[in-house]
């Protein structure tokens, strides 16, 4: 799809979980090309070809109902794929990002673009030490967050989705392709997609990794060995104290700070406002499902389209759980979050308290090291897309990796 043509007749999913199946009946709902689904394995490929392809189709239900009619492809071989392919959309988490793109490379098209829906921060690093670096012709979006809340209730076959955001933001590589991008998605996905001003704004404005770690350390930042009942089992967001709210309060402001460094450094070559407080950004995001705003602790507990979400447990017996530290609330948003983000403020010289408090429970839990005594040179932090990995040290290396 060259940049100057906002409508891609075949869109491809990579990914076969929640969000791939919403895509696929949403975007058929929206979509007048065909859309073709790249799966992880030929096991997972003939699954989800009994139920796409039956007389039922696959299905959306909840908030939004759609049917995956237009999906016409489903296989795990790229080279089947991928070549036909005008808009490529990764809808896996952002540890697979760079095995995907390493997969996919071969077969793309001149012209293609790839999404990553969401992207969560530092995809542009992965970006430049792959072979896939953006110009003119190979144009990258990166969702700011995904834009359904969604889950499986029968693989291949039906995928509700509980809630869908009033509007997402993205952001393109390169800049100048964000406008025909924005528009080409908006309609893809039948919602708003507004233009993040860099994607410098998506990394360091990536919410997921403010609500889900220290969420996880609000409901079990204390945790040692209790064993919980089925019953007992917190609920993630409806259950969220005062205490909690302001920790993540106080790690925002932390990235809020490290933006507006970097623009005051990088002297307006840098346009960072979309960085947003977090509260700020649950008012753009969910103002239609908030009941109370009173405080930020109260404005996600009484998100509407938060209720029913229960925190991550693990089974350890029959009707007992223990948290689960290998879950992707930690598994991505540290890695993939906030170790970017205090990459970056590192790079600007802010320091970060209550981050690193975060990351610092958080790699105990999951049994990495990332951080020590503040400073990130545990062994587990070298591989992450991180700006330091790509050469990138200094606050002109950064403005110029943005330009």
């Amino acid at each position: 799809m060259p940049a100057n043509n906002p409508t891609p007749a075949v869109l491809a999913i990579c990914g076969g979980g929640n969000g791939a199946h919403a895509l696929a009946a949403v975007a058929s709902a929206h979509f007048n090309g065909d859309i073709v689904w790249l799966t992880s394995s030929e096991e997972k490929a003939d699954r989800l070809r009994q139920g796409v392809f039956s007389a039922q189709r696959l299905r959306a239900t909840g908030a939004v109902e759609a049917t995956a009619r237009r999906v016409t492809i489903v296989s795990a071989d790229p080279a089947i794929v991928i070549p036909q392919s005008d808009l490529v959309v990764l809808v896996v988490p952002a540890f697979a990002h760079r095995p995907l793109l390493d997969r996919v490379a071969p077969y793309l098209k001149t012209g293609a673009w790839i999404v990553a829906m969401p992207s969560r921060s530092g995809l542009e690093f992965d970006l430049r030490v792959a072979a896939l670096k953006p110009d003119g012709r190979r144009v990258v979006i990166g969702f700011q967050t995904f834009p359904w809340l969604c889950r499986i209730k029968e693989f291949g076959r039906d995928v509700k989705v509980n809630a869908a955001k009033a509007t997402v933001s993205a952001a393109a590589l390169p800049v100048a392709a964000a406008p025909v991008a924005m528009s080409a998605l908006s309609g893809i996905i039948g919602m708003e997609v507004a233009a993040l001003p860099t994607f410098l704004d998506l990394t360091l404005g990536n919410t997921g990794q403010i609500i889900h770690p220290v969420g996880m350390h609000g409901l079990f930042g204390e945790w040692t060995d209790r064993v919980y009942g089925e019953e007992e089992i917190p609920a993630f967001y409806a259950g969220m104290d005062e205490e909690t709210g302001r920790l993540l309060a106080a790690v925002s402001d932390e990235i809020v700070t490290v933006a507006r460094a970097l623009a005051v450094a990088a002297q307006g070559k840098l346009d960072l406002r979309g960085v947003l407080p977090i509260r700020a950004w649950l008012q753009t995001a969910y103002a239609h499902a908030i009941a109370d705003s009173s405080t930020l602790a109260r404005a996600i507990s009484t998100n509407a389209a938060y209720r029913g979400v229960m925190a991550p447990m693990r089974q350890i017996a029959p009707g007992a759980y223990v948290p689960d530290f290998g879950h992707r609330f930690l598994t991505e948003d540290i890695p993939y979050g906030l170790v970017v983000t205090k990459a970056i403020a590192q790079i600007a010289g802010v320091t970060t308290p209550h981050i690193d408090t975060v990351i610092s429970w958080a790699q105990e839990k999951m049994g990495r090291q990332y951080l020590i005594h503040s400073a990130l040179e545990g062994r587990d932090t070298h591989p992450l897309r991180i700006p330091q990995r790509s050469g990138i040290t200094t606050i002109a290396d950064l403005v110029a990796a943005y330009l």
